[in-house]
């Protein structure tokens, strides 16, 4: 009888192991996953930085809104019409010796639509670095992402803000 409770404790035993060993480990908690949208807005933010670092101007200027930009920051909100836009960067602007994006945040809307907030760092050809806000909103037009609003103010200065 005494060998019997043994036996059928020593069974109840390896079964309870082998229970708790073959169940599922628990499932680690994953952040949702980026979707489709979202990583291909990632991507033109990280080729349009690539885009300004290499001074590729009609690239810089293909990224636009065909029907203009408004511009707005520290204060001021201006209307370029794409033209003009694309005048002034293929004539007038001077690249960054350094440029990169830092904590970008993309809020799709739709699935041609999103907002993109985050900050950059621009460095000038004199070595002077600045930050900056950024805000963008973007719209997709014959397939690809492009700039309608943007917003790029300056820090505030420390001293009268």
């Amino acid at each position: 009888m005494h060998t019997s409770r043994t036996l059928a404790a020593a069974i109840f035993v390896l079964a309870c192991a082998i229970a708790a060993f073959s169940q599922p480990p628990a499932k680690v908690e994953k952040h949702p996953e980026v979707s489709s949208t979202e990583r291909s807005i990632r991507e033109f933010f990280d080729s349009y930085a690539e885009d300004l670092r290499s001074h590729k101007r009609e690239a810089i200027a293909d990224r636009y809104d065909r029907r203009g930009v408004y511009l707005v920051g520290n204060g001021s909100k201006a209307f370029m019409p794409f033209e003009q836009l694309k005048d002034r960067y293929l004539t007038k602007w001077s690249g960054p010796k350094s440029f990169k994006w830092k904590d970008l945040s993309v809020d799709v809307i739709s699935k041609d639509t999103a907002v993109v907030m985050g900050l950059f760092e621009w460095q000038d050809q004199d070595g002077t670095t600045f930050n900056y806000s950024y805000t963008g909103l973007l719209i997709k037009q014959e397939g690809k992402w492009r700039i309608r609003l943007e917003d790029e103010s300056t820090e505030p200065s420390k001293a009268g803000n």
